[in-house]
């Protein structure tokens, strides 16, 4: 009977250290968390609210749910949301500029019609 003790000790106690373990291979994904949410503070700065809201509130919505798997010390999940995160914030950045730059091009394009048709303008006097 004793051996019986011993034996399911043993198996308790291995059970236990495989448990824990498995809960500690996958750090707190401080990091990440971190470069997602600077990565939409820079979408943002990039007025990617305006330009990219889709991507941008997508971003958002990853970094909440990481941040409740953080809570909920589900890190492998945390640390996925929070990569998807910036990837997101990082295309709304992406496209908010490159609207931006399309934009100012258009402007441009604009003004060096305008000129050009003060130019015949002033030399048809």
């Amino acid at each position: 009977m004793q051996t019986f003790y011993k034996s399911l000790l043993l198996v308790l106690l291995l059970t236990s250290v495989i448990l824990f373990a498995g809960c500690s291979s996958v750090p707190k994904p401080i990091g990440e968390m971190a470069s997602a949410k600077a990565q939409i503070e820079t979408a943002v700065t990039n007025e990617a609210g305006k330009f990219a809201a889709v991507e941008l509130d997508r971003a958002k919505s990853k970094l909440r749910r990481a941040e409740r798997a953080v809570v909920e010390e589900e890190y492998l999940t945390a640390k996925q949301l929070a990569d998807e995160a910036r990837s997101d914030a990082k295309l709304a950045a992406a496209k908010a500029n490159a609207t931006r730059a399309k934009q100012s091009a258009q402007e441009m394009k604009d003004t060096v019609q305008t000129m050009e048709r003060e130019i015949d303008r002033v030399q048809k006097r």
